[in-house]
């Protein structure tokens, strides 16, 4: 479920109160609806003398029947909690009806409920809704006594939400078949297993061949005025990309768990149908599905409640890594024009800087180089689930039938977006089909994967390489030695050759009559090689224009920011216009959103930057949950992290208490050495948390960041290749609140 109320205050008191059966001490029980998502918020409270922890049980029934059924509640948590909460636990609120509430004595309590599909009937619901407090055990263990029951009627009427379900009323009604039977046809499945919790038992699935796509879908919206878009699908089954027909580009939206409701987005739909698209992967076309999507009307008041937190004045810049080669990795690209889609992501994302990654010095180009060799064949990618070695042809494809630099250039101008030529400082992929002609020849200028800087020939290499960028229009240049710093061998090489670059930028500024900036990402404090980056010389001899320290890979997290703070604000009052950009990660392994991550910017703004780089933007705007986009869309105003943080204060009075894990590459909690887990606190202050491994103490933290052992390499093997038992206490007032995770160290 996607409470958006919990993001932006949009509650409002329902019209029903309770008049509630009481059990030992129980006072009221109250309801309030959330008009945008139209799920019932069931307020109750906690006796004063209910043990630390208590299981709240949760039924419905027709009204007046006492016909009994489990109801797929969530507790009022924040969105930071609903990411993080693992499956076992989401499955007990979804599944089974049952929350944990843990040192809630003397408390309210809020369970949020969908009516939908169950206790809806027509558009209208009118159940009665019953919570039922009981001490430590579960459902399924020998029953205890009851410390509350508490029942309440909940009416309402959303006859004026919609919900498409019944995909055969498309207006290619002829393309949607019952079975397919490898026809090049959508299957609409009926009397599905309850299990998948599919409305109605149906949903809509497609799949024909990989080479093939189904053909698009549209269906008659026929609505005037704003609705929030909500969408539902069976996890892990497939997705779907949809557009609305106003729309430049396609988006894939599935449910990551069940029962789930994605808000999309909120948008006024006059003279709007949606489209339905076949989704495509680095293998091809692959499974599209969806089970339904819900609309649901917005008065001008909620509309202007929901944009609020955006309509701060931007006063940061946000600058965002994009790489086409991952783009067309999963993406069938065959036309100039398929390169304006991913920018429109980056400007709904409110990104200024795009940082267009054109390949890695040493390997093949991702662009229409005669410089360096293209990528015209078979290529691999990172691991996925089920392949540690994917392979496509997908960005061979987009080589051959788009100059994609020119194209992005032209697009950025366009939208109005700041790109920059990027490279990665090197990675040869020695002895792979992405390896590059000029480190095959040369294997005396590279020094284990990566081009030897101190070689001459190699800086002029990479400089003949940066003037053919300037040629075809690049009005900015970026470097990258993160992932990758082994190139250089020590400060005075890559100084040296941020001299030669500064030369050639010189050069076409001159020409141009207007700079070309340089922007750098490097490795910062204590990360891997950080001694060879001397960024104190850098700003003395303006050499950059975007200084933008980074970690690598799953480290590092939160680097001290402040000697680079120092260094900046020295530069400036010698006259530099230099920005500091700290890295903020995008990547799985980065910090979970919108929480931890929205924790980082703000302890960097208290510091003092001009904004944050993220690397691997493009999977936060294009890929990820669509709450992500809408979470770096703050990142460009101080008074909108701000007020980020101030309405998660708000409720943190509010929510349960609980203590959160997040999930490793593995989906579980399964640790490889170059991840760490990372802890979110629920319901309760950031305040002083404790570790213990095994029962002996492990690690102490008096707030944020709570981090299974530290940032540093010596924390890669921490956990060694075991399961363990970790033990969270979090200090809750004058007591503690407690939580035991299953763990593992993995190779």
């Amino acid at each position: 479920m996607v409470i958006v109320a919990r993001l932006f205050r949009l509650l409002s008191v329902a019209l029903l109160l309770a008049v509630c059966c009481s059990v030992r001490g129980a006072d009221e029980i109250h309801v309030a609806t959330d008009p945008v998502t139209r799920y019932f918020h069931i307020t109750y409270s906690v006796p004063q003398s209910a043990p630390d922890t208590i299981y709240v049980q949760c039924h419905w029934s027709p009204a007046g029947k006492s016909e009994w059924h489990v109801a797929r509640v969530t507790p009022l948590v924040s969105e930071t909690a609903l990411h993080l909460v693992d499956e076992t636990l989401w499955s007990s609120w979804m599944r089974n009806g049952q929350l944990v509430e843990q040192r809630a004595a003397g408390l309210t309590r809020t369970v949020v409920f969908n009516p939908y599909p169950d206790a809806q009937s027509v558009g209208k619901v009118d159940v009665d809704f019953r919570v039922e407090l009981t001490p430590g055990t579960p459902k399924d263990q020998p029953a205890e006594p009851l410390i509350a029951s508490m029942t309440v009627r909940l009416t309402a009427d959303n006859s004026d939400v919609r919900y498409i379900e019944d995909w055969t009323k498309v207006y290619q009604h002829e393309q949607v078949v019952a079975k397919a039977d490898g026809a090049r046809k959508w299957e609409f499945r009926t009397q599905s297993d309850p299990l998948t919790g599919e409305s109605g038992g149906n949903a809509l699935y497609g799949m024909y061949s990989p080479d093939i796509p189904l053909p698009q879908l549209s269906y008659p919206l026929g609505l005037r005025g704003w609705y929030a878009l909500f969408v539902k699908s069976t996890p892990r089954v497939g997705s779907v990309s949809l557009r609305l027909t106003g729309d430049e580009r396609s988006e894939m939206v599935h449910s990551p768990k069940f029962g789930e409701e994605v808000l999309w987005q909120w948008r006024k739909l006059d003279r709007q149908q949606l489209v339905l698209k076949q989704p495509h992967s680095y293998g091809g076309y692959s499974v599209g599905h969806i089970d339904y999507v819900k609309l649901v009307p917005l008065t001008d008041e909620l509309v202007s409640q929901l944009n609020e937190p955006f309509s701060n004045p931007s006063d940061r810049l946000f600058a965002g890594y994009w790489e086409p080669y991952s783009w067309a990795f999963v993406e069938n690209v065959q036309e100039p024009a398929q390169h304006r889609e991913p920018l429109i992501g980056f400007l709904k994302g409110g990104v200024d800087i795009i940082d267009i990654q054109l390949g890695r010095f040493g390997s093949k180009a991702n662009y229409e180089s005669e410089v360096l060799d293209q990528i015209i064949s078979t290529t691999f990618g990172d691991p996925v689930e089920g392949n540690s070695r994917p392979t496509t042809d997908n960005v061979a494809r987009m080589q051959l039938f788009t100059n994609m630099f020119q194209s992005e250039l032209q697009y950025c101008r366009e939208l109005g977006l700041n790109p920059h030529a990027n490279f990665g400082a090197t990675a040869c992929y020695n002895g792979t089909e992405a390896q590059g002609e000029f480190s095959k020849q040369h294997p005396d200028w590279v020094r284990g994967d990566a081009l030897r800087y101190e070689v001459p020939e190699v800086r002029k290499h990479i400089l003949s390489v940066y003037r053919e960028a300037l040629e075809i229009g690049a009005p900015s240049l970026s470097i990258d030695f993160c992932r990758y710093p082994e190139g250089i061998d020590s400060a005075e090489t890559c100084t040296l050759f941020l001299r030669e670059l500064k030369q050639l930028r010189e050069e076409f500024a001159k020409e141009r009559q207007t700079s070309v900036p340089l922007l750098i990402r490097f490795p910062g404090k204590n990360v891997r090689l950080w001694q060879f980056f001397d960024y104190a010389t850098w700003l003395r001899e303006g050499l950059v224009d975007y200084l933008c320290p980074s970690n690598i890979q799953g480290r590092h997290m939160h680097i001290d920011i402040e000697s680079y703070v120092t260094a900046v604000q020295a530069a400036r009052a010698s006259g530099s216009t230099v920005k500091l950009l700290p890295v903020v990660d995008g990547l799985y392994w980065g910090l979970d959103f919108p929480g931890p991550f929205m924790w980082r910017v703000k302890q960097l703004y208290d510091a003092g930057v001009d904004g944050i780089y993220m690397y691997q933007a493009d999977g936060r705007l294009l890929y990820m949950k669509h709450g992500d986009r809408r979470t770096c869309r703050l990142v460009k105003s101080r008074a909108a992290v701000d007020g980020f943080w101030q309405r998660d204060g708000e409720l943190r009075t509010r929510a349960s208490k609980g203590i959160y894990l997040n999930r490793s590459e593995t989906g579980g909690w399964k640790f490889h050495p170059y991840e760490r887990g990372r802890l979110w606190l629920e319901g309760i202050p950031m305040g002083k948390v404790e570790l213990f491994l095994d029962d002996k103490p492990f690690a102490q933290f008096s707030g944020p960041p709570y981090i299974l052992g530290s940032e540093e390499y010596t924390s890669d093997n921490a956990l060694g290749v075991a399961p363990h038992k970790l033990r969270v206490r979090a200090e809750d007032g004058t007591g503690w609140l407690e939580r035991e995770f299953d763990i593992e160290g993995v190779p």
